[in-house]
């Protein structure tokens, strides 16, 4: 799986980074299908207020998945969008066991 970040120099601090990668390697192990992974730092300025945002896109065969959130520092931030992105991975290895192996149709003419 390919981890691409893409941060201000020198504002997201290394643990923020570390444990963005440690969690995405453990989800990477739940389902092997995720193939990338691109994770951006930015902030919004809006009057006085800055919101520092978090967001991270997986691909998992050929479908996306992607959350953002805000917050008032990028840590609040990442935790907040790494809960949702294992919410949403869990799923869909749920929904993917859930499938049956093969359909069957039957016609009466």
């Amino acid at each position: 799986m390919n981890i691409e970040f893409n941060a201000p120099v020198r504002e997201v601090p290394e643990g923020i980074i570390n444990d963005i990668k440690n969690k995405l390697t453990e989800l990477h192990r739940k389902d092997k299908e995720i193939s990338c992974a691109k994770v951006n730092f930015h902030k919004n300025h809006s009057g006085t207020e800055v919101d520092f945002t978090c967001e991270i896109e997986l691909t998992i065969f050929g479908n996306s998945i992607m959350v953002g959130r805000n917050a008032p520092n990028y840590s609040l931030a990442a935790k907040a969008v790494l809960k949702e992105i294992t919410e949403k991975v869990d799923l869909q290895i749920h929904q993917q066991k859930d499938l049956p192996e093969q359909l069957f149709t039957s016609v009466v003419v």
